[in-house]
């Protein structure tokens, strides 16, 4: 132990000198003989990976530079100041070196957030923060009644150099010491007088892919298992039109236009083989993918893109449209705030065309929230369920007619008062109910620029870890969903489901200005969902804290990437995003960026065994960069640490390209004690072991997934809740290619249930169907195959749909 702390101090000493440090760390521990990690026995296909050497790096996350800094306040010795970016740094107060300091630089209206907390002995943090005159401008003892954290929260005043010094509170001749960790944060910038360009760098799409522009030519083959892609950029509003020939072979064309999460936005329509036109409304600026693939047949093609209009509708404009045999149907953008009850009302010019109108409001996936048709008149009229653009599509249902028509929009804005909201404190729990009659319920609370909050909705008896799913017969239990708006009404953020459960969560999200804020509580689906109960709505301030135990691993990161923690446990069962739990004890206490859906600014994933003793044997440690956020794929620095106990016996400081993974390994002995059997290294998952490995997604009755399978990935996993009685129905419909579809049912461990398979529902067909009656509550998981696995041949797109079937 004695040389393990010698090393502790070594390494701080070091790197307050800006002299860099390994960028892995391992505590020292008996010499022990090394054995090999046990493979785990899965059921699920996973291709072998190669590790892949660590890149080496010289360049620790934080660098110090020692600096001399003139201040006003009297001092017996001169103290070295240190520069400081954004990040967190560890230091020692004590009685030769009382106090430390460190310089920033910060811009008028700037949020700034310093915290220092204490990481061992029995140090009391106190924080100053001085201008570059040294006049005083905070200064804070504890952050909160009983939490002996310093915290400064404030705007800075002006341009310039800002100097933090981290000491401790000093009283009557009590003096504490020990070590700590200091976090800086700088938020709530001013705008600048160039805005970013959205089209600046494409995104990662996943796919290669040919950029393509209006009025430009795009050339490729394509056959039944291998789409082409293309990405363009455009405006919110922009009616775009993608017209695919066939220049060669035999080829069936089929096209789509996608969004950056892999939503189909166009509609596409088909006249005769050798062509294929889509039509989409941009719903925002932006990126957006072509995918190319083949009906039936094989060979080349050039793909036309062009812009007919730019069709946002304003509140109060009238237009003037056309609808002809070739558009019956044409899609505007509307913009619009939560609460707002907005009017379309349309008439045909010509009482004699014969066009037969039909209006309908959708929301950015296509689904409905209002709809009319009429002779002539037609008139569409909804209360906006959250603030978004929408999409106003207006057909004609008899598309042998043709003729012009008037449309006009109307809008009376929300009244913020009467959302009847509660006013809500930090650090406290509220409970409310969601039902049909009220599907939606708002708090408002204060917060301060630089802020940072986490709040949780959870339903009623989902805090003791039970999966509530419903009854048949009944309404399911609440699903929750979360929003989190500025007093404006401009949504922040949101999030349906965290991990692979189904309580929402916002991790860690930093306010970007002084004021108020709303907070939107209600279920998946909002006012047109299914589900409801009872819930506990958290609001938490400052950075969450990490539940110790008797084995823990905490992944941190700085970007916006989905990076992921997932522990082995001795059982070979997995804790992870999608599956936060395992019967040995381990759980997921926080989740952050999962999906991309709800971006956290200071993302954490910390998994922990609590109690004294962890369970004996190997623990397999991976920290996986699954996706870009932003598109860029960026490489992301992380840090990973484990715990045994009080004992740190592996920190990691290293960079992870987009798809890598990093693993590693400890050991915990029969006597409590942790040590590293693998010290870490760098593979490159495969595509099938991506889906196998990565996590389930999560689905729900009623639910409906389009997927593919082909020889890169031929099996495919989700999970659900039901109930013990449920009878459930799991379709698989081939949607393109000759892909011959299996599907299985398994229980949570991923143990096939008993005659839960099925290869063709009947005679005359490939497509999978299974129909079984759950025998307990908790989580299932479907497997969906092609026949063969990896030695089959067939490859194509699917449909997979799950629903409970209701007693007749």
């Amino acid at each position: 132990m004695k040389r393990a702390a010698m090393a502790s101090m070594v390494a701080l000493v070091m790197s307050l000198l800006g002299i860099s440090v390994s960028s892995l760390v391992y505590a020292q521990s008996p010499t022990i003989t090394p054995t090999s990690t046990p493979t785990a026995t899965s059921a699920r296909p996973a291709e072998s990976t190669e590790p892949v050497a660590p890149t080496p790096t010289d360049t620790p996350i934080i660098k110090l530079t020692p600096i001399i800094f003139e201040t006003t306040q009297p001092t017996a010795t001169q103290i070295p100041v240190f520069s400081l970016q954004p990040g967190t740094i560890e230091g020692s107060v004590n009685d030769s070196a009382p106090r430390a300091r460190y310089r920033f630089d910060g811009g008028a209206d700037q949020g700034v957030s310093i915290v220092m907390e204490a990481t061992s002995g029995s140090l009391d943090p106190f924080l100053y923060l001085f201008d570059s005159n040294g006049t005083l401008i905070a200064s804070n003892d504890d952050r909160a009644p009983g939490d002996r954290s310093a915290a400064i929260v404030l705007t800075l005043p002006s341009d310039g150099a800002y100097i933090i010094e981290a000491t401790r509170f000093a009283q009557g001749e009590t003096l504490t010491s020990g070590t700590f960790r200091l976090t800086l944060t700088l938020s709530g910038e001013a705008p600048t007088d160039e805005p970013s360009d959205p089209f600046a760098r494409p995104p990662s799409f996943g796919v290669p892919y040919d950029l393509i522009a209006y009025q430009d030519i795009g050339l490729g083959r394509v056959n039944s298992t291998s789409p082409v892609y293309f990405a363009f950029a455009g405006q919110q509003g922009d009616l775009v039109r993608l017209i695919v020939t066939r220049t060669g072979g035999d080829l069936n064309p089929r096209v789509r236009i996608l969004n950056a999460a892999s939503t189909d936005i166009g509609r596409e329509s088909q006249t005769r083989e050798t062509e294929s036109i889509a039509y989409a409304t941009l719903p925002q600026t932006g990126w957006y993918l072509v995918e190319v693939s083949a009906r039936g047949g094989a060979g080349s093609f050039d793909v036309f893109l062009n812009r007919l209009a730019n069709a946002v509708l304003q509140v109060g404009d009238p237009l003037i449209g056309e609808f002809t045999a070739e558009s019956p149907t044409v899609a505007y953008i509307v913009n619009a705030r939560i609460g707002d009850r907005i009017t379309a009302t349309m008439f045909t010019t010509d009482a004699e065309s014969g066009v037969a109108p039909q209006m309908e409001l959708l929301d950015l996936n296509l689904r409905q929230i209002a709809r009319a048709t009429g002779e002539r008149f037609v008139t569409v009229r909804a209360d906006v369920p959250r603030s978004a653009p929408y999409i106003l599509r207006v057909s004609n249902l008899d598309p042998a007619a043709s003729g012009s028509f008037n449309l006009r929009l109307s809008s009376v804005p929300a009244n913020v008062d009467a959302f009847g909201a509660q006013t809500v404190s930090y650090n406290d729990d509220y409970t409310g109910t969601i039902t049909a009659d009220d599907p939606v319920n708002y708090y408002r609370f204060s917060g301060k620029t630089g802020e940072l909050i986490t709040i949780q909705m959870e339903a009623a008896g989902a805090a003791s870890g039970l999966a509530p799913t419903g009854s048949v017969g009944t309404a399911p239990a609440l699903d929750p969903y979360l929003i989190l708006m500025d007093t404006d009404l401009n949504e922040l953020i949101a999030n349906d489901d965290s991990g692979g459960g189904r309580s929402a969560r916002i991790v860690q999200f930093r306010l970007p200005k002084d004021g108020d804020y709303l907070i939107l509580a209600s279920r998946s689906g909002l006012a047109g969902g299914t589900t409801q109960g009872d819930y506990i709505l958290s609001i938490r301030a400052g950075a969450v804290r990490l539940t110790p135990g008797a084995i823990s691993a905490t992944l941190q990161w700085t970007g916006r990437a989905d990076m992921n923690l997932f522990v082995r446990d001795p059982e070979n069962r997995i804790v992870t995003w999608s599956s936060p739990t395992v019967p040995s004890g381990g759980y997921l206490q926080i989740d952050s960026n999962t999906g991309c859906g709800t971006p956290s600014d200071e993302p954490v994933e910390h998994i922990v065994w609590e109690g004294e003793r962890a369970p004996i044997g190997d623990f397999v440690i991976w920290a996986w960069y699954q996706a870009s956020c932003d598109g860029s794929n960026d490489p992301e620095s992380f840090t990973l640490t484990v715990r045994v106990g009080t004992e740190t016996i592996l920190t990691v400081q290293e960079v992870l390209n987009a798809g890598q993974r990093f693993e590693a390994s400890v050991r915990v002995s029969s006597e409590g004690r942790g040590f590293v059997i693998n010290s870490g290294v760098f593979t490159q998952p495969s595509a099938q072991q991506s889906v196998s490995e990565g996590g389930d997604p999560l689905i729900r009755y009623g639910d409906e997934v389009l997927d593919s399978l082909n020889n890169d990935v031929y099996a495919r996993f989700y999970q659900f809740f039901g109930a013990q009685g449920d009878q459930i129905r799991v379709r698989v419909e081939r949607t393109d290619g000759n892909l011959d579809p299996l599907v299985v049912l398994r229980d949570a461990a991923d143990v096939n249930l008993p005659g839960a398979l099925n290869d063709d529902a009947s005679v005359d067909t490939r497509d999978a169907e299974l129909i079984y009656t759950l025998p307990s509550d908790g989580q299932y998981v479907i497997a969906v195959f092609r026949y063969g696995l990896r030695d089959g041949t067939t490859s194509g797109g699917y449909r997979l749909t799950l629903e409970r079937i209701e007693p007749s």
